[in-house]
């Protein structure tokens, strides 16, 4: 059963020049324990690994059954489309649209920013606390034990994946 949750979640905080408004709701994110299914239609070899290896990397933090397929209404799209070479993704909670540089050729690199925008699609925040795959610009820390039980506070522990 695939689960989305609709809800409020405001954060407080002060932009880089200290009066930026900016959009603190997170309005739409996705469970990672449903048979989510990844969409990414027109992406490359190398594109579509970077998205197999996020996903391994989410399913080994405890999304067991992330990007096993699912129904028409349980899919994340993913989009990959020219930018700046500071922009490396963003998910558009609104839409539920991740949006990932397409001048990111490292597989490794593309693996970490697919699996930092999934964590957000996940419901995930940006942490400065600690190491963690939602820092902000992180391109080389896998999710951590940390991540793992920050999705498992938000969602419950997954079942495991199905033979």
């Amino acid at each position: 059963m695939h689960r989305t949750k609709w809800f409020t979640l405001t954060l407080s905080f002060v932009g880089a020049t200290g009066c930026e408004a900016r959009d603190t709701t997170i309005d739409r994110i996705s469970d990672p324990c449903a048979a989510l299914a990844v969409n990414a239609t027109g992406a490359t070899s190398t594109q579509r690994g970077g998205i197999a290896d996020a996903l391994v990397l989410w399913r080994g933090r405890g999304a067991t059954a992330l990007g096993t397929g699912g129904p028409a209404d349980a899919t994340i799209e993913i989009r990959f489309e020219e930018a700046a070479p500071s922009f490396h993704g963003h998910y558009d909670d609104e839409t539920g649209v991740i949006y990932i540089n397409a001048r990111i050729t490292d597989p490794a690199t593309l693996a970490i920013v697919v699996a930092h925008e999934l964590g957000h699609a996940f419901g995930l925040p940006h942490v400065d606390d600690r190491i963690s795959l939602m820092n902000r610009g992180n391109l080389v820390t896998p999710p951590t034990e940390a991540d793992e039980h920050a999705l498992a506070a938000l969602w419950g522990r997954c079942a495991a994946a199905l033979p």
